[in-house]
């Protein structure tokens, strides 16, 4: 008898990960590629889209040489992908630039034009945020796009469509039309989150084409098969359906079990950091600090984010403790060098704004900053300051989502990198002062995708029978009340740290950094033709 599995691909910011899962959620191989991400000047955030279609390619035809079942037994791929990313198409399908990454910082440029453009047709960003529910940052599509519209405005011209990575990789794989996902749609700040589409009003006030979007379909969706061609490179038989995913963190949520109760939360610290709750209505922050999406097996996530997170944590391991060590082994020996240090760090604290602040600041000219250190300072209080700095961000994002919905969070569920570490989930506990617990599959994310794949193919009559049966709770962590007291009082230097130093310092580093910046702007070619990737 042959067995039912799902192929599912999460292509993240830092690798492309490809599991082969079967109908109980149990991993049977999987394969997974590092991504190369382009810094060009400060602030600024690429990727390869070809490469990142080639690398996509070779992580599904790893995880199937190191399947033991069949190619024939899989039933379906679905392929999840980071969100708020895009690449400028032109007719043809080929590629203008580099793809445009969640993390770039660009779109501030264009913040004073977007507030005049919403002055002159009567809104104001409390109505922007009303209707797409996104905040006003800069992270987003929306205003890398507008960015593109003014400050590359002959590429913007010969763009034919703004393809995300959804649109372009089910295309790569076999899927004859581009078709996007309708739960992230809200990126692009010109749409309705509510009825997931485009508004013609706010693409009209942002003078952004509505017809340079695909069309969008609900995840789950068949949008396709596996052409002959991507079946010579991967192995999947040609055929193999191909069922429309969601956002990164929506299949995170969704593959933790975060759906269908409002007293569970999710805290993915992955390359970007983010709270999220399920809620069966798109409701709004009060004060519009939080996200709001669709979540792919019905209502909403509510969620609020960081932008480096544990990209804070890569960039501690690449500068000061990669070398001559084998990264294999290297988040062992920095969590046991941080345990040797007090809850505290003694009194050393990390500002992970290495990418500017998000929610909820949404400060574009934070950075990132030791403070407190002193001659006894040693590697375990830095590692630690680290690890707590991440956290405290995250404690801040928690209780913006919390405490102003009233949201009645009773425990928290972890995913992404640092839910592997025990002494890590134990922090976590101590400082948001809540009972945290892990899953038995830790990459959640490209989970959530397979269980779309399951109830695309029918293999579950719904989302809430795939939960049941695929998602395994692992671990649980309590607080320890010595701890989180201990926290409270450090958190709090934490605050005053940031307050302190945006009030001056921050915008005169920016300042000079964003000098740099336009120093590189002046020299990028206008012309796609003159060094577009093609």
């Amino acid at each position: 008898m042959s067995h039912e599995l799902i192929a599912a691909i999460d292509a993240g910011t830092t690798g492309i990960r490809c599991s082969i899962v079967d109908r109980e959620g149990a991993e049977l191989s999987y394969s997974y590629q590092r991504v190369p991400t382009i810094y060009p000047a400060p602030g600024f955030a690429e990727q390869d889209p070809r490469t990142i279609i080639n690398l996509s390619f070779q992580a599904v035809s790893q995880a199937i040489h190191n399947c033991p079942a069949d190619p024939r037994d899989i039933i379906g791929l679905c392929i999840t992908n980071i969100r708020n990313s895009f690449v400028p198409m032109d007719a043809d399908g080929g590629f203008l630039t580099n793809m445009v990454i969640w993390q770039d910082q660009r779109g501030e440029q264009v913040k004073p034009w977007m507030l005049e453009r919403l002055k002159e047709n009567g809104l104001g960003i409390e109505d922007l945020y009303r209707v797409s529910g996104q905040p006003f940052g800069s992270f987003q599509s929306g205003f890398k796009a507008i960015w593109f519209r003014h400050y590359m405005d002959s590429l913007y011209r010969k763009t034919h469509k703004l393809a995300t990575p959804q649109a372009y990789l089910t295309h790569a794989f076999g899927v004859q039309d581009y078709w996007e996902e309708n739960n992230d749609l809200c990126c692009w700040l010109v749409a309705d989150v509510d009825q997931a589409r485009i508004d013609d009003t706010l693409c009209s006030v942002f003078d952004l084409d509505p017809d340079k979007f695909f069309p969008a379909v609900p995840p789950g969706t068949k949008t396709g098969v596996v052409s002959e061609t991507a079946s010579r490179a991967t192995g999947l038989v040609e055929g193999t359906p191909i069922y429309a995913g969601s956002g990164d963190q929506q299949c995170g949520a969704l593959g933790a079990g975060n759906y269908g109760t409002q007293e569970m939360l999710t805290i993915c610290m992955g390359t970007a950091g983010l709270c999220i709750a399920w809620s069966p209505r798109p409701i709004r922050h009060p004060d519009g600090k939080c996200q709001v999406h669709g979540h792919p097996a019905g209502g909403y996530t509510i969620e609020s984010h960081s932008s480096s997170c544990m990209s804070s944590y890569q960039w501690l391991k690449d500068t000061f403790f990669a070398e001559g060590k084998s990264m294999e082994n290297i988040d062992g020996l920095l969590m046991e060098e941080a345990k040797k240090a007090p809850a505290g760090s003694g009194g050393v604290v990390f500002l992970p704004w290495l990418q500017g602040a998000a929610c909820p600041h949404y400060d574009d000219s934070a950075r990132g900053a030791f403070a407190g250190m002193t001659l006894a300072t040693g590697k375990k209080e830095i590692i630690r300051s680290v690890v707590e700095g991440i956290s405290f961000e995250t404690k801040m994002m928690l209780d913006t989502l919390v405490k102003p919905l009233a949201l009645p969070i009773k425990r928290i569920r972890l995913l992404g990198g640092a839910s592997h570490s025990g002494f890590w989930n134990q922090l976590q506990a101590d400082i948001y002062g809540l009972p945290v617990e892990t899953t038995v599959q830790k990459e959640a994310t490209v989970l959530g995708a397979a269980m779309i794949g399951a109830v695309g193919a029918g293999l579950y009559k719904d989302f809430k029978d795939a939960v049941l049966h695929m998602t395994k709770r692992e671990a649980g962590y309590v607080p320890v009340p010595a701890n989180t007291e201990k926290y409270e009082e450090i958190f709090e230097l934490w605050n005053e740290c940031y307050h302190d130093l945006s009030r001056s310092t921050f915008g005169k580093i920016h300042h000079y950094q964003k000098k740099l910046r336009h120093g590189f702007i002046s020299q990028m070619p206008d012309d796609p033709d003159q060094g577009g990737i093609r």
